[in-house]
């Protein structure tokens, strides 16, 4: 089929027209860098803003739903005037009153953490160990990958279970599958279920920031008072001090609204002593999608105006070249070259000079956005899509800006160009 004269032919053509294109490219390097600059600075503008936060996504992953209170620690000043209050930290009973007296609420969660050591762990790691309620799975979204999480049968029988974390599942080997049993404290608790792994950033230490479950170790709420050699007790104590209660509202229009009446609630419970932090993750979000909308139409402006005079550099330079080279394209045109060739020749050179100015703007991008990451710790992530639209954008530009000039040089008279000087 290759041997066929007519397609060898145009084969010929084809590669010698980008010959010549690489070449003319070549003699006017100054001027063709000087017009990319625009494209290459529009690009990493795109690239910048496609960069997707970090942030957010943490965000998200709290839940838009849910309405978290943290335990906040007293000042000794709020010490001094807590005293004879009602309020003694954060409690599983905040938790039915919120449920019964917030209608909107679906589900709720409690968990509090522990300090304990386990036994065969690697003295460098450290888990965190948590007594939660069986619901805290269910809220918060997380994933068994073996066995099951806590039941209210645990909670009821206090039964000396535990689910760890994907890093502590490795860390402890064998012991580190459902079935086996591990030892925290002086208490033998036994195995029943394994998280699946989580892609969790911990470096924010902010209200924002979620925790690492792969090195987290749950245990049901109540068995932690065995951990520190207090008997069992079927009667649930007055107060627990959680760390932390997560409540899941209906729908997510109904959050907002249910703050105040969450916020009547504790006031009446706790004496209105701030030892609590209300953090809506839905607020937040919304507010980091603001400044991500600002931030986006700032980058969209210069990027736009980069591209534009990008643009009008290079239709500039390709209208010089097609001047400079009037009499090469009346010579090819008496060869027998048609209009529609010299027209992609020309079409061809602009999108060249646009696209080495995506594939430079890329580069540099990427490395900007790293930069930027390792200096001010911001997080970012790079989507194939971030990578893909400002290269079609150089290529969309190359045609735009080249097309004119192709056009004329294509409606060129021969036997005028030829003798033009």
């Amino acid at each position: 089929m290759l041997n066929h004269p007519k397609i060898f032919k145009k084969l010929k053509v084809g590669l010698f027209l980008i010959s010549l294109s690489f070449s003319s490219l070549l003699t006017h390097k100054l001027r063709a860098a000087l017009s990319i600059l625009g494209v290459i600075c529009g690009v990493m503008a795109v690239l910048a803003m496609l960069s997707k936060k970090e942030a957010i996504r943490q965000i998200e992953q709290l839940g838009t739903r849910n309405i978290y209170l943290k335990a906040v620690p007293l000042t000794e000043n709020q010490k001094k005037k807590a005293v004879g209050n009602i309020s003694k930290d954060l409690s599983i009973y905040d938790a039915d009153r919120i449920i019964n007296g917030c209608k909107t609420v679906r589900d709720i969660a409690y968990l509090k953490e522990i300090t304990a050591s386990i036994t065969g762990m690697p003295k460098e790691i450290s888990p965190q160990i948590a007594a939660c309620s069986p619901g805290y799975a269910r809220v918060l979204n997380l994933h068994i990958y073996q066995g099951r999480f806590i039941t209210d049968e645990d909670v009821l029988q206090r039964n000396p279970v535990c689910i760890i974390g994907d890093t502590v599942a490795k860390n402890l080997g064998i012991h580190g599958k459902t079935g086996s049993y591990m030892r925290i404290e002086n208490s033998i608790f036994k195995v029943v279920g394994v998280l699946k792994r989580y892609d969790i950033s911990t470096s924010a230490s902010s209200a924002v920031s979620i925790r690492n479950f792969n090195d987290m170790v749950f245990i049901p709420f109540g068995t932690e008072r065995g951990l520190r050699q207090i008997a069992f007790t079927k009667e649930r104590p007055k107060y627990d001090g959680l760390t932390e209660i997560v409540i899941q509202m209906d729908k997510t229009e109904q959050v907002i609204g249910s703050v105040d009446i969450i916020k009547r609630i504790l006031e009446v419970s706790h004496g209105d002593m701030e030892d609590y932090q209300i953090v809506i993750p839905l607020s937040l979000l919304r507010q980091s999608q603001q400044t991500q909308r600002t931030f986006n139409i700032v980058l969209g402006s210069i990027a736009g105006i980069s591209m534009l005079v990008g643009g009008i550099g290079i239709m500039n330079i390709m209208l010089a070249t097609v001047t400079e080279r009037t009499r090469e394209i009346g010579i090819r045109l008496a060869v027998g070259a048609t209009q529609k060739n010299i027209l992609i020749q020309f079409l061809g050179e602009a999108i060249i000079l646009t696209l080495s100015g995506g594939i430079i703007g890329i580069a540099s991008g990427i490395g900007c956005v790293r930069l930027i990451t390792s200096i001010a710790g911001w997080k970012t992530a790079l989507s194939l899509w971030a990578v893909v639209l400002p290269l079609l954008m150089s290529i969309i530009v190359g045609i735009f800006s080249g097309l004119y000039p192709a056009y004329r040089a294509s409606r060129l008279d021969p036997i005028a160009a030829i003798r033009y000087e």
